[in-house]
């Protein structure tokens, strides 16, 4: 399908999901939404008008509702800037025109932050490092490890949920060398 990685996330008030979540419309069920279901009941399908993406609500593991959907390959970019990246149970762009969308991602890959256990921060480094010059780039993480080191070890730091790194944020940490431990 051409759409990025599988993700899901809390349906939560108060949240940038929320935000996200207004724009969606309500649709019949695609062949997608079938995929994305994982065999799962669904409350409600979604599509999101500005990416085309389609979206899921339905009762988590826990019974606790989630929005499932498959990350963009890139988002639209009309003319507007990466105005910020919230962190969210994954990496949520906000522009200059008031839009928030899930970070675009491969789909073969997940962005995190953080140590990770593992997982790789420069991932979402090398994201947000393409989205800052062009909103609408098309993300390639094969070679993420190039992401600018300070970049790179902003997100490896442990922020909390919802955290939210501004555009000069992140201007300033793809200029900065990252500090030795």
């Amino acid at each position: 399908m051409p759409y990025g990685a599988f993700t899901e996330v809390p349906d939560r008030s108060g949240t940038v999901i929320e935000q996200w979540a207004r724009r969606l419309t309500l649709c019949d069920p695609t062949a997608a939404h079938a995929v994305l279901a994982r065999g799962d009941s669904a409350e409600a399908f979604f599509v999101d008008p500005l990416t085309d993406m389609p979206v899921l609500r339905t009762s988590g593991d826990r019974g606790k509702p989630v929005w499932r959907f498959y990350a963009p390959l890139s988002l639209p970019a009309g003319g507007a800037e990466l105005a910020s990246a919230v962190l969210h149970h994954t990496v949520w762009i906000t522009t200059s025109d008031g839009h928030v969308h899930p970070a675009p991602c491969t789909p073969s890959e997940h962005l995190w932050w953080g140590d990770g256990w593992g997982d790789r921060p420069s991932e979402a480094a090398s994201v947000v490092n393409a989205l800052l010059d062009d909103l609408g780039a098309t993300v390639n993480l094969r070679e993420h490890w190039n992401a600018p080191k300070g970049l790179t070890a902003l997100f490896n730091d442990q922020h909390k949920q919802g955290s939210e790194l501004t555009r000069s944020t992140l201007l300033h940490a793809r200029m900065t060398r990252p500090r030795t431990r």
